[in-house]
């Protein structure tokens, strides 16, 4: 008792401490921005150039990129996420959906940078004769354009518009480098280049105005990166002066002493930089009301190439990650460009700046966004805080100090030590396998509003936005697990084996018994895990046997949640409850089973969920409306003996879990509890955010009763609709959770008192 007090007064203290450190403001900063709008070029955009399907000649659209953090590609340019990605999840907002994207959600922001967007108009360029060396994809005027036509529908009224945009963070570029590029590219004079700045930087001055007069008082405007020091400009340069016949730069004159790279062509970035912040200054003094951040590129990516060890790159001439052999060491060939035939992806991206030799990799964005929210690499921070002390760092150091105390060293570092993620399981864990081969006519589900919230767009997940194990793989620092089935990605930090669909018992179990016209034969967890038998060889092919094992036992499996559907088929064909009952013990046996196979193959930590409380969704209480008023619960509304079912899968798993435990105690085995938190959310929904009501579909259609469900107008189908505000709701289509209800659920599997023990049990741990 003595222990838990002082550890309470410590934790009081730490709180304090904390305040201290970075005052109360700081303490919100990232809540105070209601919304992102960006701009830019091929360093920003985030899918739009894919939009309305993937062009012959974009290679930038195939694997591999987004093979790091999304495990497919998304239109971004790089191995994973970009800048704005990053500053959207510091900041707590969504990931910006591409503003093309089709019926997409853009209340919390919209991307509008393009892939070969300059800040001049095509005009400027065909009146020089330069026309044919620009992309007519988007310039930054026509940006904005788009802008101002999405307004009526962000905001409605003007009033309300510029109260919105008052609230929300501008970022205005990166623009400039396709300017610059085309008459580079077109072997004109670096002269010939220099002469554009004065445009360039002007029309960025002209958007930065336009977006301020709209209502937006909070812009942040980058720079250009040093574009000598990129393997595109080395490797051409070179082939140019080959071609001309030019002696080789025998002194190296023409290059960084340090750095390797191009003088002249930093030196335009270089004065393309400054002449931007002079027009900084000039637009601060003009609207003394509006923040405007200058934010810098060019530095970061300068010690990238002088101080590589200090950021985890390797210390080498600058080169592409993702390319070809070409001229020079740098790894980049203009005929094998990265993601067409013949070129490759190095192993680990994270070890390298330069991805594709043009654009940079995830590693190298995550330190540059890092620079600009909290600086050096921005002025002033997005997230400014007051200048820090002596006094502040000390304080710093005493948390450090009490989280040990409170923590414990270990758990301080167990979020780091899990490999990779292992998930298997139907639509509640599903992030895209039954839409990586198209999206079936049937499918509602990969249809806006289906993945609204958080990532803007469909991704193949049953919610608004992420499921439990996005969550999951967030807090454990993993990258967000890529579907099994996404063909070409990688999956050497995990693989979603999870279908929509599939039950714990095969389809012959069903068939044996008259019921397989509810099933879909998308996947059973046998099937599931065959699946990973079958793609070990590819996760495992630079590792020794015994690194194999390794990997497996420093990898998180997650098993179900199964079983759902094998009950909801034989419901759905309306048998007794009984005969549903009679399914646990051969659902509990095969979900062992699972279990027992991939503990055989090296697993050593297994996450094993439970069922729903499935009589207090609206697809139930819908479809078993003939129960008298004694069938329901008087507190919560829902069906008791569908809640009974659940509840004695749950009883029968954990019996099971017990079992498996005895017989390998050297593997630890977490039952995860979906149903406590599942009826908290129907008796307590306030304390979690939400409405309280009788349960509803967030995504419906009205049908039979309050529910807001409605089989014959799912979500997704024509004459279904989406509340505005998914986080007010646990019940996000009737059948599966919203965004926030997973989020709370995965905190409590992660941190309790939804799983015995909690992932991150501070008692045990990864050896």
């Amino acid at each position: 008792m003595a222990t838990t007090r002082l550890r309470r007064l410590l934790a009081c203290l730490a709180f304090l401490l904390v305040l201290a450190v970075v005052g109360p403001h700081a303490a919100v900063a990232a809540r105070e921005y209601a919304a992102i709008f960006s701009f830019g070029d091929s360093l920003s955009d985030t899918g739009n150039l894919c939009v309305d399907g993937i062009p012959d000649y974009l290679a930038t659209a195939r694997l591999p990129y987004g093979m790091t953090y999304f495990g497919y590609p998304t239109g971004r340019v790089s191995d994973g996420r970009v800048i704005v990605d990053f500053i959207a999840q510091e900041l707590g907002v969504p990931l910006l959906p591409p503003s093309r994207a089709r019926n997409a959600s853009f209340h919390r922001g919209a991307n509008f940078a393009i892939t070969g967007a300059t800040a001049l108009d095509a005009a400027f360029f065909q009146e020089r004769g330069l026309g044919q060396g620009v992309w007519s994809s988007g310039s930054l005027h026509a940006q904005i354009k788009w802008f101002l036509e999405m307004k009526p529908s962000i905001c409605g009224a003007p009033e309300a518009c510029r109260e919105l945009f008052r609230r929300s963070l501008f970022i205005l570029g990166e623009f400039g480098g396709n300017d610059y590029s085309t008459p580079l590219c077109a072997k004109r004079p670096v002269s010939e280049a220099h002469a554009l700045v004065p445009h360039v930087v002007r029309a960025i001055g002209e958007g930065v105005e336009k977006l301020i007069a709209e209502g937006a008082a909070e812009l942040l405007v980058p720079g250009l990166l040093p574009i000598g020091c990129f393997p595109v400009y080395l490797t051409t340069t070179k082939q140019q002066k080959q071609q001309q016949q030019q002696p080789p730069d025998g002194d190296g004159s023409s290059y960084g002493r340090r750095s390797g790279c191009i003088k002249d062509l930093n030196t335009l970035s270089w004065v393309h930089n400054v002449a931007l912040q002079r027009r900084i200054a000039e637009l601060r003094a003009r609207h003394p009301g509006v923040r405007i951040m200058y934010a810098d590129y060019y530095t970061p990516a300068i010690r990238f190439v002088l101080h590589a060890e200090e950021y985890g790159f390797l210390k080498q001439a600058p080169r592409a990650c993702c390319g070809a052999p070409g001229m020079g060491e740098h790894n980049y060939n203009i005929a094998f460009m990265c993601g067409q035939p013949g070129s490759h992806a190095c192993d680990h991206p994270s070890n390298h700046w330069s991805w594709d030799g043009i654009h940079l990799t995830e590693a190298a964005n995550a330190h540059i966004a890092k620079g600009w929210l909290y600086g050096p690499f921005a002025d002033p921070p997005i997230l400014n805080a007051s200048e820090s002390t002596t006094c502040r760092r000390v304080l710093v150091c005493l948390v450090v100090l009490l989280v040990f105390v409170l923590m414990g060293p270990r758990a301080a570092v167990a979020a780091r030590q899990y490999a990779a993620i292992f998930s298997f399981g139907d639509s509640l864990s599903d992030t895209g396998n039954l839409c990586v081969d198209g999206i079936p006519d049937y499918l509602a589900t990969a249809r806006l509003p289906y993945g609204m919230t958080y990532f803007g767009y469909p991704t193949g997940r049953v919610s608004d936005g992420r499921v439990v194990v996005d969550f999951i793989a967030q807090e454990l620092g993993l990258p967000l697990v890529p579907p099994s089935k996404a063909k070409n990605a990688t999956f050497h930090r995990g693989a979603n084996f999870a279908i929509t669909g599939a039950t714990a018992l095969d389809l012959s179990f069903f068939q044996e018994r008259g019921l397989d016209k509810g099933v879909w034969s998308s996947g059973s967890l046998h099937t599931q895990i065959k699946w990973f038998q079958d793609m070990k060889p590819r996760i495992c092919s630079s590792l020794s046997q015994q690194a194999c094992r390794d990997l497996f036992r420093r990898s998180l499996f997650i098993v179900g949640e199964i079983g759902g559907n094998d009950y909801g088929s034989t419901l759905f064909a309306f048998r007794p409850v009984s005969e549903v009952h009679a399914l646990v013990p051969h659902v509990v046996a095969a979900i062992g089973r699972g279990v027992e196979a991939l503990i055989a193959e090296g697993a050593v930590e297994l996450v094993v969920p439970g069922t729903m409380p499935i009589g207090c969704f609206p697809l139930y209480l819908s479809a078993f409306r003939d129960h008298p008023p004694e069938g329901y619960g008087p507190r919560t509304g829902c069906v008791k003996d569908l809640n009974t079912l659940s509840w004695a899968h749950n009883a029968a798993l954990q019996r099971e879990i017990a079992r498996l435990r005895a017989k390998h105690p050297g593997v630890r085995i977490v039952y995860a509890d979906f149903y406590t938190p599942a009826i908290q959310f129907v008796l307590h929904a306030e304390k979690y955010g939400m409405v309280k009501q009788t349960p509803r579909a967030c995504c419906g259609a009205p049908g039979v009763g309050e529910y807001n469900f409605n089989l014959t107008s799912l979500c997704g189908q024509p004459g279904a609709y989406a509340c505005d505000e998914p986080s007010n709701h646990w019940s996000w289509d009737g059948i599966h959770l919203t965004e926030t209800a997973y989020g709370h659920i995965a905190k409590g599997w992660l941190y309790g008192p939804f799983a015995d023990p909690p992932i991150l049990d501070t008692t045990k741990h990864l050896g």
